[in-house]
């Protein structure tokens, strides 16, 4: 299985997960399976028929989406009342159901979930070169650069100096801006934008349409 799941928003009682569309197969459903240990395994089924439809919401559009409560997490795995998303450690991972066949839970890809406010450790230390990763912002609902001081402190791109380097072209209809596509400097022919699509009623924009698109 290509797909995996992603938490795309979390706090102590809820994680919303989101994940891309199985690509190459007719997906009916999906399943959710939730443990803590990392083993498949050991891994027992959270939820199933999940809608094969994409999202069009903000957070998750073009994600299929789904909502795990702590609550069930707890029941499905016999935890006490004190365990929450904010201080226990979860994997999860999903399946898909084609022809009423679901898919080989050993092909997914398990995902580890970590309290709130801890992310794992993406990479090691290595001070020779510029290392700059992305997180997640729920309050601008977009990816942010980040990059450590010397002192160990997070640098955010809040920061002019420690921004991403965007590349944006703008297209106009005659008068109005019309399309503007946006994406990372160095990006190479074919790589990952975004396209922001303008429609007009006279001079007052009706619709801001947001699509995935490639430089």
């Amino acid at each position: 299985m290509i797909s995996f799941i992603e938490p795309l928003y979390k706090s102590v009682e809820k994680i919303q997960f989101g994940w891309k569309p199985e690509p190459g197969v007719t997906v009916e459903s999906y399943k959710v399976y939730a443990g803590i240990t990392p083993t498949v395994s050991t891994l027992l089924l959270l939820a199933s028929n999940i809608s094969s439809q994409a999202s069009q919401q903000p957070q998750s559009r073009g994600k299929i989406s789904y909502d795990a409560l702590i609550a069930d997490v707890r029941t499905l795995l016999s935890l006490p009342s004190t365990a929450d998303f904010g201080n226990t450690v979860f994997y999860f991972t999903i399946t898909y159901v084609t022809g009423s066949v679901e898919s080989n839970i050993n092909e997914s890809i398990v995902v580890e979930v970590p309290p709130v406010g801890i992310g794992p450790r993406l990479m090691k230390d290595d001070p020779t070169i510029n290392r700059h990763p992305y997180v997640f912002s729920d309050n601008v609902q977009r990816w942010s650069k980040q990059a450590g001081s010397a002192n160990g402190a997070i640098i955010v791109d809040a920061s002019d100096y420690y921004k991403a380097n965007i590349t944006t072209e703008f297209t106009y209809d005659g008068t109005n801006v019309s399309i503007i596509k946006s994406y990372l400097s160095d990006a190479t022919t074919g790589s990952s934008a975004k396209l922001t699509t303008y429609t007009y009623s006279g001079s007052d924009v009706t619709k801001i349409e947001i699509t995935d698109s490639t430089v």
